[in-house]
Parts: structure tokens; C-alpha cells; sequence
């Protein structure tokens, strides 16, 4: 060890005799149609990552380019009023939601197994969803190209504009709905992420040795999960209004158009830091394996990464400060968004500490960590000068606040990017990107970068608008603006450079080895490239930095020695993979991890299908994609026989003491529908925010002329749903193999009583003289009760699933963890129906 406590030497990965074995088992099928089914992490992840930089050419790039070159000089023509706004629209838009998004969730993917020590991602054909659904709706996006229907109303899409009065054709429904569908792509992903980060990590390895890259990735998935399903609902209640003809934002029938502006920023704002919090992941890998210096402050990151989780979504209204708040809340908001400045400074402070205690390598990786250094600090400073309330108010809506939203975004994001790329690159292709070019990359984008966006702060100040298409010459901003120009024509090449480089050097790179950094991450000590199936053993870890203070990876407690070693050797013939406890790291299961599949793509094609024939007004046909998507998530969640007996899985676990799953895991499967409640939970709190914001709105609830509903057949409805809860509960208590006929019985039950429930509420609300297209008030009427609907239904339909697979005695006393979750979302659907309900019928009458 050096005088600073850091190895020099790098212990290795064990690979066994069993190494050859388990890289068949988990390696993806060949060809075109190996390729269609493939949910590898690797593969995974380098799509996302390809897919997100493919965009980033095609709409960061090009159209910022065509953008600049409008307004390098004034009173220039060469793009009409009408392509400036396409422009900047789609410059935002794919930025915002088809780039850096999905480029860190590749990172993820690919990154996460090898840095936690563990063999796959809990979910892959989850993370195959998330990337098909994400591609899939970027290409709808793009599509409105080929029709001559580009979105025109800006990336943030704000009503009245983008609704049906500005905006009647159908571009707007291609924003919505192919940036809806990359939505929904993105949250699977972070549900994979979640449970990735919790449950799938090596042995001994606790949340207080997790690597810092890791904690990011927890906090930003959790921050998708929180951020991007208000926004879903708020793009639902955009396309009802533009398509079904609701009034959720017309103003003279009730709605309101700060309502979207609500629902958008609640995502937009945390957005930036679901953005900015894996990338101070990134410099929180790289700092110390180029410092040689343990990072300082472990614990201090940690929790400013979890601070700005929380405090990035109590400062929406901060993009809201003209539209005439009350002065008590901008003063809540405006402290808000000076408040998230600290712990992004201790982060600052704790690299800046790091860097200045230890021996830098001036490694290309180590030079964007520093650009990114300088860059970013310069974006928080102007970031926390707009929290002042006056201040924003006269640079709001002006250059100032491009210069910082581009500042924070390339300097506090894209600069990570690069540096994480140029890092991890060795890793997954046993190859270096050459140095010199990365040199060259970087002052390129660094000088490149401020030479176009630091001159947009003053042009801000001298008054300039964003969103312009042109100026008059003789206002003070013809110089600035053409330096603004200039810079461009830096950045490009070195994007061009960045490029060559990875091209070159994937198969010309100079060999990296298994650590050429010295790095102390998990990562380092396996092959590079890694195997399919990461780790033949996997690793004991004791430290916080296992590669420098442990000498072998695989010692430790001999109740954990056992435990790796038995599961190197055993099984062989299905794709195992452990579970630990999420504080302590002791493993808590061994299960199987599902293999490749064409159902994730067949799914993503059904949901697609359901949201295309929104946008062609063929409704018949989300019919057909609905059933498309049921038959999908049928068909990959089918129960196939388990590739061991229950004797075998015992025997496994009377040697380790952890047990076996091989049909499936119990603790992940508890997760992941935990998560699942908790998403459609967001979403139905989303709605209900919608429905009190307009309640509060509107001095007169229900509208005149329309009575308040009567409460009689929904208390039916209610007890024959809450009923049905029960009989679903009471049935778990009897799925031994003695009382299985009861176990039936009570799903019988369950299934009886919800479709009565639903049957008398149905005809309940059909009775009500309301409509969706008259007032507000029966827009959210509908809409709420169409979203109980169809999470009961949803539950339901679950339930009869459960009892067929039953019937055919799939299930047993000891497995059963299907089962279990579906009832726990069938009683949180009937939970939150009793809510829903209860507010719509409780709701006129409250002051």
C-alpha cells in the first residue's frame, strides 16, 4: 500500500472451473432474432446509451447548429418564423426526454451488475421494455417529419398554445404521445434500477459500503418514479382535451392553464436533477480513482444526493415566478431554490477536497471531471441568482436563462458523460481511447461550450427574449450573438472527434487490461471485457473501496465463503442469481433470473399501437393494442415448471442457510409490485391534485344546472368492492394444499364481487347528467372514475389469471409469491377506489 492506505496491485475475480458453463447460460441467442429477444444488461444498456447519442446528433445538434446560424447575425431569413419554432421545440423535447434520460439508464444497466458485484439486473426483460418503448416512441416523435406535422409549441408544450384552439392539427398529439410512450420506457427502467441498486448486490456489500454511482442511481430512479408520472397524467389530460374534447385547461368551462403548468414542472424541475445527480455519480467514481485519494465526505454526498431528491421537487413554481403567484409562495419557492444550492456545494467541496489531497492522473476522464467542475459552479451561481424573485423577473423568459439552463445541462451533465464514457469505455471493449484525441475533445467542447453560452448571459441582460427568430441590428447584440455562433462551429468538432475516437479505437485502442485506472470499484477486478455472466464467484465485500484494502474478494465470514463458492459451482443448467438483505448485505435468496424473450418487444409494440391509433383517430385499434399488450404480459409472466424440485432448492439451502427460488424470486416479485402500487398510487394522487386544484378554482362546484351525484348505488358499489378485498385477503389464508378448495372459493369470491362493484358503479355514474366536454367539472369526474375503473379491472383480471393458473395446480403451500402480490395490488386498487369515489361524490359539498 502507498502512504495514502491505496493498493497498487489489483485482487482479482475467482473464475472457476464453471466460468466457460455460465457464460453460455447467460449469453444472449445469436442473429437477427437473438437480437430481438435479447435483455443482456450489456446489451441493454450500450443500446439505450447508442440510441440517446444517435438523437443527440440528430436533434441537439442539428438544430441548435441551424439556430445559431439564424441568429448569428440580425435581421437574417434563413429559416422562416414557423421552422425557428419547430426548431427549438424539437431541440428541447429530444434533449430533455430522448438524451441524457436515457443515456445515464444505459450507464446503469450496463455498469450497475459489475460495480455490485452481482451477475444481471432483476428484471432484464423489464429493462428490454424500457428500451424498445423508449426507441419506439422517439421514432412516433420523429415520425411528424414525415408528415409535416413537427411540433411547433416548445419543449415545455404550454396550454392554451399547444391545445386545440392554437394548435388543431396533429402536431402536438406527436409530441404528446410519442414522448408519452419514451415515458413510460423510462420508468421501467427506474424500477429496474431501484430493485437493482436495494436487493442485487454482493455479499457483505451494505448501503454504507454501496458505491457512490449507486446511491445516484437510486435517488434518480426514485426521482423518475415521483417526477415522470405527474407528467404522464398531465400529457393524458392534454390529449383528452385535445382529442376527446374535455375542458381541463379551457378557462371559460372551469379548467385552468396553470393547472399544466403545475403538472409539467413537477416533472421539469426535478427533471434537470434527475439529469445532474448520476452525473455527480460519475465524478464521484472517477475522483478518487485519478486522485489516488479515498473520496472524502462518503457520507455527505450520500446525503446531499438524497437532499436534492427531496428538495428538487418543492421548487417547481420557481419557473413560475411571473404568472402571478401570490408573494407567500413565491417567497416558499424562491428559498426552495436557493436551499438545493448547499447540497450541491458539500458535493463541490468534497471532490474539490479529494482532488486537492491526492495525486491527479490528467487522464482525458479526469479532464472532463474538471471542465465539468468549472462549468458547473459557474451555472449554479446563476442558477441561485434567478431564486431571487426580482431578478427573475427580468430575465425570465430571456437569454440569461438559456446561457444557465445550458450552462448546468452541458457543463453539469453532457461534461460527466464524456468523462464516464472515457472511463468505463476500457471496461466493456478492452480497448483505450487514445489520449491524444480526448484531448482534443475535450478543449474543443470546453472552449466551444462557454464561447457559445457564456455570452448568452449578457445578452439576457441587455434584454434579448429566448425564443426569437431574429433581431434588429444596433441593440448591443449583434457582437455577442455571432460569438455565440462561433462557438458552435467549435462544439460540432468536437463531437466529430469524440466520435472518431470511440470508432477507432474500438477495435484499434490500445489494450487496457483488467484496472488501468487503479480503481478501488468492484468493476475493476473482473476481465475487461466482463463475461456474460459478470462473475463466476461472486465477491465478499468488506470495505467501501473492496479493490484497494482487500487482498482476496472472496474471504470473509465462512458462512459467506460458503455461500459464494456453492453458488459458483451450482447451478449450472439456469441462470441463478443472488438476493441481500437491503441494509446488511446478507444474502436472503437465490432465485432465477429470467432469459431472453420476444414478449418485452411484443408488448412495447402493443403499447404503441394504443397510443398510434390515438394519434390517427382509428380508436378500434387500441383495442387491438391492448389486447396485443395483455396477450404479452400473459405470455412473459406465463409459469414455467422450475428447473429443480423443492427437494433440491431445500437441500441448497440446508447446506448456505439461503433459500432457493427457482421459479421465480419472492423478494423481488414483493418489490416489484410494491413499486408498481407505488406508481399507479402517483398517478391517482396526481389526478386527485388535478381535481381539488380545479375544485379550488371554481367558486361554483358541480356547475350550475348540474345536481350533486347521489351517494346511493356508489355505497353499494363501495361495499361490494371493499368486499371483494376481503374475500381476496381471506383467501390467502387458506392456499395450503388442505384448503385449496376454499383458496379457490375466495378468489371466486374476490372476482364476483369486484365486477358487481364495478357493474353498479358504472351504471351509477352513466345516470349522472354529466358529460366530459361541457365544464371541467365533468372532465375530471370521468377521468377519475375512468382510472378506478380500470385499476380494478386491471386487478381483476390479475385475479382470474390467479385462479386459472391455480386450477392447474401451479401453486403450492410453499410457492406462491404470484399470487400474494397480485392481491396486494387488488386491495391498493380497492383502496384507492374508495378514495376516488369518495372524493367525487364528497367533493361538491366541501367549501
Amino acid at each position: 500500500m502507498d502512504d495514502d492506505g491505496v493498493r497498487r496491485d489489483t485482487p482479482t475475480a475467482a473464475r472457476g472451473g464453471s466460468h466457460e458453463e455460465l457464460d453460455a447460460l447467460w449469453a444472449d441467442p445469436p442473429g437477427l432474432w437473438g437480437r430481438l429477444r435479447a435483455v443482456q444488461n450489456d446489451a441493454i444498456g450500450v443500446r439505450l446509451m447508442l440510441t440517446g447519442f444517435f438523437f443527440l446528433l440528430l436533434g441537439g445538434s442539428f438544430d441548435s447548429f441551424l439556430m445559431r446560424l439564424q441568429l448569428a447575425f440580425p435581421e437574417q431569413a434563413l429559416v422562416s418564423p414557423q421552422f425557428y419554432n419547430e426548431l427549438f421545440t424539437n431541440h428541447g423535447s429530444v434533449t430533455m426526454f430522448l438524451v441524457i434520460l436515457p443515456i445515464f439508464e444505459g450507464f446503469a444497466i450496463l455498469v450497475l451488475p459489475l460495480i455490485l458485484g452481482t451477475r444481471e439486473m432483476p428484471f432484464p426483460r423489464l429493462g428490454a421494455l424500457g428500451y424498445w418503448t423508449f426507441l419506439l416512441g422517439g421514432l412516433v416523435y420523429y415520425s411528424s417529419a414525415l408528415f409535416q406535422m413537427v411540433p411547433d409549441a416548445g419543449w415545455f408544450a404550454y396550454v392554451p398554445l399547444s391545445g386545440p384552439e392554437f394548435s388543431p392539427d396533429k402536431a402536438m398529439d406527436f409530441w404528446i404521445i410519442g414522448l408519452t410512450v419514451a415515458e413510460i420506457g423510462a420508468i421501467a427502467a427506474a424500477l429496474e434500477i431501484i430493485i437493482g441498486v436495494l436487493k442485487m448486490r454482493a455479499p457483505g456489500m451494505t448501503l454504507a459500503r454501496l458505491p457512490l454511482f449507486a446511491w445516484a442511481l437510486l435517488v434518480m430512479a426514485f426521482m423518475i418514479l415521483f417526477g415522470f408520472t405527474p407528467l404522464i397524467i398531465g400529457d393524458l389530460l392534454l390529449e383528452l382535451d385535445r382529442g376527446f374534447g374535455t375542458q381541463f385547461f379551457n378557462t371559460a368551462a372551469g379548467g385552468s392553464t396553470l393547472l399544466w403548468q403545475h403538472l409539467f414542472w413537477i416533472f421539469g424541475h426535478p427533471e434537470v436533477y434527475i439529469q445532474f445527480v448520476p452525473a455527480t455519480g460519475v465524478v464521484s467514481m472517477i475522483v478518487p480513482a485519478m486522485t489516488r485519494r479515498r473520496i472524502a465526505g462518503y457520507t455527505w454526498i450520500v446525503a446531499s444526493f438524497v437532499a436534492i431528491g427531496f428538495l428538487s421537487f418543492g421548487l417547481w413554481a420557481h419557473h413560475m415566478f411571473t404568472s402571478g403567484l401570490s408573494p407567500i409562495v413565491l417567497t416558499f419557492f424562491s428559498a426552495a431554490s436557493m436551499a438545493i444550492g448547499i447540497p450541491a456545494g458539500i458535493q463541490v467541496v468534497a471532490w474539490v477536497s479529494t482532488i486537492w489531497l491526492g495525486r491527479p492522473q490528467w487522464k482525458t476522464a479526469f479532464l472532463f471531471v474538471v471542465g465539468f467542475l468549472v462549468i458547473f459552479v459557474l451555472g449554479g451561481i446563476t442558477g441561485i441568482m434567478t431564486a431571487a424573485v426580482p431578478l427573475d423577473l427580468q430575465v425570465h423568459d430571456s437569454y440569461f436563462v438559456v446561457g444557465h439552463l445550458h450552462y448546468v445541462l452541458i457543463g453539469g451533465v453532457a461534461f460527466p458523460i464524456f468523462a464516464g464514457v472515457y472511463y468505463w469505455f476500457p471496461k466493456f471493449t478492452g480497448r483505450l481511447l487514445d489520449e491524444r484525441l480526448g484531448r482534443w475533445n475535450f478543449w474543443l467542447l470546453f472552449v466551444g461550450t462557454n464561447l457559445t453560452f457564456f455570452p448568452m448571459h449578457q445578452l439576457g441582460l441587455l434584454g434579448m427574449p429566448r425564443r426569437v427568430v431574429t433581431y434588429e441590428a444596433g441593440l448591443g447584440w449583434d457582437v455577442l450573438n455571432l460569438l455565440s455562433t462561433a462557438g458552435i462551429f467549435v462544439i460540432i468538432p468536437g463531437l466529430g472527434v469524440f466520435v472518431w475516437n470511440v470508432v477507432r479505437s474500438r477495435r484499434h485502442g490500445d489494450e487496457a487490461g483488467p484496472n488501468p485506472w487503479g480503481a478501488d470499484s468492484l468493476e475493476w477486478a473482473v476481465p475487461s471485457p466482463p463475461a456474460e455472466h459478470g462473475w463466476s464467484q461472486l465477491p465478499i465485500v468488506r470495505s467501501r473501496h473492496p479493490l484497494w484494502d482487500q487482498d482476496d474478494l472472496h474471504t470473509g465470514p465462512p458462512e459467506l465463503e460458503n455461500f459464494v463458492q456453492r453458488l459458483a459451482d451450482w447451478p449450472l443448467n439456469w441462470r441463478a442469481a443472488a438476493i441481500v438483505g437491503t441494509a446488511d448485505g446478507r444474502p436472503q435468496e437465490v432465485f432465477r433470473v429470467a432469459g431472453p424473450s420476444i414478449w418485452p418487444l411484443v408488448a412495447s409494440g402493443g403499447i404503441v399501437l394504443i397510443f398510434v391509433a390515438e394519434l390517427v383517430k382509428l380508436r378500434w385499434g387500441a383495442a387491438i393494442g391492448l389486447a396485443i399488450t395483455v396477450v404479452a404480459l400473459v405470455g412473459w409472466n406465463w409459469p414455467s415448471p422450475a428447473p429443480m424440485t423443492e427437494e433440491e432448492e431445500a437441500e441448497f439451502e440446508r447446506d448456505t442457510g439461503v433459500p432457493v427460488n427457482a421459479g421465480g424470486s419472492v423478494v423481488v416479485a414483493a418489490w416489484g409490485m410494491g413499486l408498481i402500487i407505488l406508481f399507479v398510487a402517483i398517478a391517482f394522487s396526481t389526478l386527485l391534485l388535478s381535481y381539488f386544484y380545479l375544485r379550488l378554482e371554481n367558486p361554483v362546484w358541480p356547475p350550475p344546472g348540474v345536481a350533486d351525484p347521489p351517494l346511493g348505488r356508489a355505497l353499494v358499489a363501495a361495499a361490494l368492492v371493499a368486499g371483494s378485498a376481503v374475500a381476496a385477503r381471506w383467501s390467502l389464508a387458506r392456499l395450503g394444499d388442505n384448503a385449496r378448495p376454499r383458496f379457490l372459493a375466495g378468489l371466486v369470491a374476490a372476482i364476483g364481487l369486484a365486477l358487481a362493484g364495478v357493474v353498479v358503479q358504472v351504471v351509477d355514474i352513466a345516470a349522472l347528467d354529466v358529460t366530459g366536454g361541457v365544464h371541467a367539472y365533468g372532465s375530471i369526474l370521468w377521468t377519475l372514475a375512468g382510472f378506478n375503473l380500470t385499476i380494478v379491472l386491471a386487478a381483476v383480471v390479475m385475479l382470474g389469471l390467479a385462479l386459472f393458473w391455480s386450477i392447474r395446480g401451479l401453486y403450492t403451500g410453499r410457492a406462491h409469491a404470484p399470487v400474494v402480490n397480485i392481491v396486494r395490488f387488488h386491495v391498493a386498487a380497492v383502496a384507492m377506489w374508495l378514495i376516488g369515489f369518495g372524493v367525487l361524490y364528497t367533493g361538491p359539498v366541501l367549501t
